[in-house]
């Protein structure tokens, strides 16, 4: 018998095992404080390499870890064993974002918010997504794909791609790994530098113009795409220290003409559909100097601290963040008991 909502018990994911940990512990952190303010029974779960630990915050700012049992996703807290009806996931990167703990969950019959194992794999491969998108009509800068096991001549992919252009891991996020090369003579350095990040590195075309950002989710009475931000980096691109640092102004709504505006949104809700995504993703473009709308690639599960970039564009469409996420749960169904 399922229960109702208000009964439910709600895991948030959060931790992983690359760069972005520390990221998605506040994005983990922030998306728990919003469902509780909903009034929803909510544990923290943080995953690390050496074991899966149920957070539970204590009054004086410490924490207690409990083991969790991967077997059946549970913990035992005094005594009683709790199953997590649903769960969201908050991990950036290995392995929240490229399928592996969609696939553990849909292996035990756990819901949870977001894309599913297959949808996320591709999603979160920068090269893989941009073929499997390459006939929507969406418009796309030149790249090429770099395995850790090729050979390479810096002159030939200067050649091949055009410079300037970014080095980028195909399986990464918050811009760690990246680079922009503008001499042949420094890619050697930028493809070392991607490959400590992940073992295929994607080359793309550098294209000018304006970094545009748009949240697309699934509501259950369709597909929507949120308010748009303009990305506006101090640094030459929207690297680490603009998106987390404050070298970067965000502008939300992005001050763009509405004809713009609806060529971005109209390939957002598209390459949402192209890639069967459901729940929450964030889509990265550029609009070029012909006002095409460039894609530059899907986040899966997005940052989603109060000042990250989904949040911005939920409140500037008239909702609370705590609406937005149980919505978002609500729509998943809750696992027979």
């Amino acid at each position: 018998m399922k229960k109702d909502i208000k009964d439910q018990n709600l895991a948030v994911v959060y931790g992983g095992f690359t760069s972005e940990y520390l990221i998605s512990v506040q994005s983990g952190k922030s998306v728990a404080r919003w469902l509780r303010n909903a009034g929803r029974k909510v544990y923290e779960i943080l995953l690390l390499r050496d074991g899966w630990w149920t957070v539970i915050p204590g009054a004086d700012g410490q924490e207690t870890r409990l083991p969790v049992d991967k077997n059946d996703f549970s913990t035992v807290i005094e005594g009683e064993k709790i199953l997590f009806d649903k769960a969201y996931i908050a991990i950036h990167g290995d392995p929240g974002e490229n399928g592996k703990l969609q696939a553990y969950f849909e292996m035990i019959g756990v819901p949870y918010a977001g894309c599913s194992s297959t949808c996320a794999a591709i999603a979160f491969d920068k090269y893989a997504c941009k073929s499997y998108i390459r006939t929507s009509g969406v418009p796309l800068a030149k790249d090429m794909i770099l395995r850790s096991t090729d050979d390479y001549d810096p002159d030939d992919l200067a050649l091949n791609v055009g410079l300037p252009m970014f080095v980028k891991p195909c399986g990464g996020g918050s811009s760690f790994g990246v680079t922009k090369v503008k001499k042949p003579e420094d890619l050697p350095a930028a493809i070392e530098k991607g490959f400590k990040e992940s073992d295929s590195l994607i080359l793309e075309k550098y294209i000018v113009g304006r970094e545009i950002d748009c949240g697309v989710y699934d509501d259950g009475d369709g597909i929507h795409a949120l308010p748009l931000i303009e990305i506006i980096s101090d640094n030459e691109f929207f690297d680490y220290d603009a998106k987390y640092n404050g070298a970067s102004r965000e502008l939300c709504p992005a001050p763009v003409p509405q004809l713009q505006k609806a060529l971005v949104q109209d390939a957002a809700v598209k390459i949402y559909q192209r890639l069967g995504c459901t729940g929450m993703v964030r889509m990265d473009f550029i609009l070029g100097p012909d006002d095409k709308p460039y894609f530059l690639e899907v986040n899966p599960n997005p940052g989603m601290t109060s000042a990250s970039l989904v949040p911005q564009m939920v409140r500037e469409a008239g909702m609370t963040m705590e609406d937005f996420m149980t919505g978002l749960m609500d729509r998943t169904d809750c696992r027979e008991l």
